[in-house]
């Protein structure tokens, strides 16, 4: 009876060990779950973040202003030669422009026709 009475209690122990498991393991994934949403809502709001500093417009006062800014900045049109020779320029927001690898950079487009560069026809 001694024995029935241990091997019972060390059963209810073990059982009370597993349930308690179980709960920590069930708490885990559902912080687990939290801290990846909030992992990605971060994500989102610095992309959001980002594409939002790069879209606001620049004041421009004055023409001459604005060459100047454009010159100061660091070039956005590249250029380089495609498969067949020819020399290509690619402005920004043009279908190839960021699968482009630039062998050169210019300010302007007309920089780029000066060194002998045509504009992409996409």
């Amino acid at each position: 009876m001694k024995n029935l009475l241990k091997a019972l209690s060390f059963f209810l122990v073990l059982v009370s060990g597993f349930l308690t498991i179980f709960k920590l393991n069930e708490r885990n994934n559902k912080l687990l779950a939290k801290e990846v949403t909030v992992l990605q809502v971060n994500q989102t709001i610095a992309a959001i973040a980002a594409t939002l500093e790069k879209s606001i417009p620049i004041k421009q006062e004055a023409p001459q202003e604005a060459s100047s800014l454009e010159k100061e900045s660091s070039p956005r049109i590249k250029a380089n030669r495609n498969a067949r020779g020819e020399y290509i320029y690619h402005v920004p927001g043009g279908v190839f422009y960021d699968r482009t690898k630039p062998v050169e950079w210019f300010h302007t487009e007309e920089e780029a026709k000066a060194a002998g560069y045509r504009k992409s026809a996409r």
